[in-house]
């Protein structure tokens, strides 16, 4: 069940009517229910696979809370369970592959019926959140002993397949206040999903149509088609993975729940640390907290806290998928991040630097910078071969021109939009929809760092504003039901 199908549109109302009609006590309960009836849509018997995990999780949470002696013992067994488990679904394909390669010398091989190996959807963030959970019952939070409420944990439907990764400390709680629905929060929860179905909808999905015809062939495409192409997808990954959360706080904010804030407007970081803090904000916070801290850090001078970011991103990058183009995907930004941290430390030192870069014209030229940098990883994360991104990259930097037998994306029709508009039109497209959006959030008077608040007379654009997202939705959106790019990880 996608978040952007008729059959969520139907599930969504449904479970909102009824929990609010549903005394308090039987709340958490239902939800719960209602979050596995959720996961059963995708493949009925990893519902097993999420319970077994949460009541694993939930008997080593107390365990470690209990125990003095063995705590670490009952800790790092439970560490390995979850991280094994993920390992399995998400990396044997890779692993017999690397296997096969080195066997494949002395004429041997491995089989192993791969094909009955079905990813189940959500794994990798519902892991992390057990992960943070049994990690800071060992620091001393106290373990969850109410068994539904843990459960429903991992499992909350707007946040179970791709985030935003939650903390037990913000979300148990919530399950205890019993909160009533103001129009406000509804007015707020429903302008968040239609927001959310506009951006995966209307943009990004548009955009993968060009991106998906274009992107495997470079060998028809100029130098400039290359950078346009992964500038466009820059906008799609992040237009369709932020639409995904917003739909998720949407849902959310429905049921009277608060999560995580998942993006800030990551395109005008003025670096790529900057870029971290705003992009995919509740995995960099995890990653800091579950793997950069615990490597060390940067406590032990540079040359370790280089080492550690590279580390921290290299995993970060087989995180998001068993393959070499991810691993190189993720170094990419170890790399990028580290080349970053080296110049903050040269700045520092002069403060000629340390003034020219508190420059706006200094800033602009960062967020250019930093945009590019980002887009070249894309390169490895879109492309499923090394040696596709091996030519992709000879394109970007050659200064290839335009052949008769190159393919012209900027004059390649949107399908899901009926009329002359065409990919050339998407800069247009881009810059009204962040204006509607800063425009809407200046309405609610959650007004963006830096951005100067609205005139009070505009408030009467806001009604229009979702009126116009929900007939575009009804106009112009596609056949089928895409899914969401994150879902993969």
């Amino acid at each position: 069940m996608l978040f952007n199908s008729a059959a969520y549109l139907v599930f969504l109302p449904i479970v909102v009517a009824i929990y609010w009609f549903m005394p308090f006590r039987y709340r958490t309960a239902f939800l719960l229910l209602a979050s596995y009836v959720f996961y059963m849509t995708w493949k009925p018997i990893y519902l097993v696979l999420i319970i077994a995990l949460t009541a694993f999780n939930y008997f080593a949470g107390i365990a470690i809370e209990k125990q003095k002696a063995q705590r670490k013992l009952v800790l790092i067994g439970s560490l390995a369970a979850n991280i094994l488990t993920l390992a399995y679904f998400k990396y044997a394909y890779f692993a017999i592959d690397a296997t096969n390669s080195v066997l494949s010398i002395a004429g041997r091989k491995i089989s192993y019926p791969l094909h009955e190996i079905i990813l189940p959807l959500g794994i990798s963030f519902f892991v992390f959140e057990f992960i943070h959970y049994l990690v800071d019952v060992y620091k001393g939070s106290p373990a969850v002993k109410a068994p539904l409420e843990f459960a429903l944990f991992p499992s909350f439907f707007p946040t179970q397949i791709a985030g935003p990764i939650k903390r037990f400390q913000d979300f148990v709680p919530q399950l205890h206040k019993p909160a009533k629905i103001t129009l406000k929060d509804f007015d707020e929860g429903v302008e968040l999903i239609l927001w959310g179905l506009f951006k995966k909808v209307i943009v990004a999905d548009s955009v993968a149509v060009v991106i998906d015809k274009c992107m495997p062939h470079p060998e028809m495409l100029s130098t400039f088609d290359c950078w346009s192409l992964l500038w466009a997808f820059a906008i799609q990954v992040y237009f369709d993975f932020s639409g995904y959360t917003d739909i998720a706080r949407g849902s959310a904010a429905l049921l009277g729940f608060k999560v995580p804030l998942n993006f800030n407007l990551p395109f005008l970081a003025g670096s790529i640390t900057e870029y971290w803090r705003r992009w995919h904000i509740s995995l960099s916070l995890w990653l800091r907290d579950y793997l950069f801290f615990p490597l060390g850090g940067s406590k032990h001078g540079t040359l370790a806290t280089l080492r550690n970011v590279m580390i921290t991103f290299t995993l970060a990058g087989l995180w998001h998928g068993a393959g070499l183009n991810y691993i190189i995907f993720g170094a990419f930004h170890g790399f990028w991040l580290n080349c970053n941290r080296v110049w903050r430390i040269q700045v520092e030192k002069s403060a000629l630097l340390l003034k020219l870069t508190e420059t706006k014209l200094f800033h602009c030229f960062g967020v250019v910078l930093t945009f590019n940098c980002l887009a070249i990883t894309l390169v490895t994360f879109r492309l499923p071969s090394m040696e596709l991104s091996g030519r992709y990259f000879q394109k970007l930097f050659m200064l290839a021109p335009q052949t008769a037998n190159s393919i012209n994306p900027l004059a390649m029709t949107i399908p899901s939009i009926e009329g002359p508009a065409n990919f050339a039109l998407f800069p247009v497209i881009l810059i009204s929809i962040v204006i509607g959006h800063l425009i809407s959030h200046q309405l609610q008077g959650k007004s963006q760092p830096g951005v100067l608040p609205l005139p009070k007379p505009l408030q009467a654009l806001r009604p229009a504003y979702l009126a116009a997202i929900a007939i575009l939705l009804l106009l112009f959106a596609p056949d089928g039901t895409p899914s969401f790019v994150y879902f993969q990880f």
